[in-house]
């Protein structure tokens, strides 16, 4: 159960981290303060992106999901589906320029489960031999 539980938050977190990494682009590209720079800087963020963001994001993605199948390795996946969230959800509030209505609370409710069961899984008991025998 522990193992489904962590694929499915890591599957449900992906949407969160490219709506997170959009809010910091856009921000990157509005410091510029022109649009000549502007352009510069997401060429500049485009060659970087193509070769090693997407090679990047991929191998983080699966050892994240392998972190979550490894019984030893369990507590530290719960903690990186925790931190992930946690900066998901600090970038996209903070980064709102005005308060957030209650529909976008509702859109933000599943990066918020996915916090609760990495916490959940990062804070329970070890497993003991016959319960990862069970699973």
């Amino acid at each position: 159960m522990h193992r489904t539980l962590h694929v499915l938050s890591s599957i449900v977190l992906l949407p969160y981290i490219a709506l997170a990494a959009w809010f910091l682009l856009l921000g990157d590209l509005i410091a510029t303060g022109s649009i000549v720079s502007m352009f510069g800087r997401l060429l500049q963020h485009a060659t970087w992106v193509i070769p090693w963001g997407v090679l990047g994001f991929l191998a983080g993605f699966l050892a994240l999901l392998a972190m979550g199948l490894d019984d030893r390795l369990r507590r530290l996946g719960g903690l990186c589906l925790f931190a992930l969230a946690a900066g998901c959800l600090y970038i996209v509030i903070v980064g709102s320029s005005s308060p957030l209505d209650p529909g976008q609370w509702l859109f933000l409710l599943p990066c918020f489960t996915v916090l609760a069961c990495g916490a959940w899984l990062a804070l329970r008991r070890g497993s003991t031999r016959t319960e990862i025998l069970r699973e």
